[in-house]
């Protein structure tokens, strides 16, 4: 139970890195310095950006601590059943209509927020001020937010659903290497490794997106536990790799190797060390099987889907008010900030009752028309 309940703990705290990741992006972009016209706001700023302790606001990270996650418990939802084939189709069946009902109305809202109301951007970064003066049409959102996001990763009326496509089709990846496992273990190693390369065909991230659920499969099936001595400078590790940036002088010596594929790699490792060393470290099982940080996991797919338009409705306002009250960049950013995450927490709240729920009934609904 306490890995389980570690596991929705770790997908809360990767959610709020994303969130960190686009606030920082918004007001502070040379945490990442993906821009060669980034420039540091002070001296904290660009100490970040170099040290090794970038992890905590490392969106491409939690990404892939996401897809490692699903590939262990959905290994785990389907292995644990007596009647693997009747699982996986149940599985199969529900997988779409979970994600793309939250997906959907997502879109939706954030097609409304954009085109219903016009706040003032010019005081964020340009990349925030793209999304906050973009023109969405009510049939895009609907596209996309029903079948571009999941066959092509379009995302342009709500951005982080670029995920979609890695979620839909390494869950399909999954549900088919388990059957493989259950038929023919042979078949099934040999799967676990050609499968995913057809993913190059798409790009790279693509690809290490596919074998992130195939290592998290692994990691149920074979991982072993791992005492605390081995389990903390792994979990210390991982959270290194998730602070790395092409540009950043603690990563100096990687990208030397490296080079470009220094940022995406050094995220795909650091999903794999984290989710390793949590699930399989007793110690660090118990110290994130907290309630505050299970409760942010239930909420994370939420949080995940909204947390765009509420920086665009609630942060990029009360920054824009305390700028003209003169308040110092920092301290209104900070207060913003604040504000946000709160409101955040709250329409998540929300949403997770009355949206993800609701998903998550229909899907199980759908499944039985098929199913019995």
């Amino acid at each position: 139970m306490a890995k389980l309940n570690a596991a929705e703990s770790i997908r809360g705290l990767a959610c709020l890195a994303v969130v960190f990741s686009h606030l920082s992006l918004s007001f502070y972009p040379y945490l990442h310095h993906f821009s060669t016209d980034d420039r540091a706001h002070g001296q904290w700023d660009y100490f970040i950006h170099h040290s090794p302790f970038a992890f905590w606001y490392s969106g491409t990270a939690a990404v892939f601590v996401f897809f490692v996650l699903s590939g262990f418990v959905l290994s785990y939802a389907i292995l644990k059943n007596s009647n693997i084939p009747k699982k996986v189709a149940e599985m199969s069946l529900k997988r779409y209509p979970r994600l793309a009902i939250p997906a959907f109305l997502s879109c939706i809202l954030a097609w409304a927020a954009i085109s219903f109301t016009h706040i003032n951007s010019d005081l964020v970064n340009g990349w925030f001020q793209s999304y906050a003066t973009g023109t969405i049409t009510l049939a895009q959102a609907a596209y996309e937010g029903s079948i571009g996001a999941f066959l092509f990763a379009q995302s342009g009326s709500n951005w982080v659903l670029w995920t979609m496509q890695i979620e839909l089709f390494g869950s399909i990846l999954l549900f088919v290497l388990l059957l493989l496992y259950h038929y023919q273990k042979a078949l099934f190693f040999l799967g676990s490794i050609l499968l995913p390369l057809l993913g190059f065909f798409i790009n790279e991230r693509f690809f290490l997106g596919l074998f992130s659920f195939v290592i998290g499969s692994y990691m149920y099936l074979y991982g072993r536990k791992i005492p605390a001595i081995v389990g903390w400078p792994m979990f210390l590790l991982g959270l290194y790799f998730a602070g790395a940036h092409n540009s950043s002088h603690a990563y100096r010596w990687i990208y030397e190797v490296m080079g470009w594929r220094t940022y995406d790699y050094c995220n795909f490792f650091s999903g794999i060390l984290i989710v390793y060393s949590i699930l399989l470290c007793e110690k660090l099982s118990d110290l994130f099987d907290r309630p505050a940080f299970i409760y942010l996991g239930k909420l994370s797919f939420s949080i995940y889907l909204l947390h765009m338009m509420m920086i665009y409705l609630v942060c990029l306002p009360v920054f824009n008010i305390l700028m003209v009250l003169h308040l110092n960049y920092d301290l209104s950013v900070l207060l913003s900030v604040m504000t946000c995450l709160i409101s955040i927490l709250l329409v998540s709240a929300l949403y997770s009752r009355y949206v993800d729920d609701f998903a998550v009934r229909v899907s199980q609904r759908f499944a039985k028309l098929f199913i019995h």
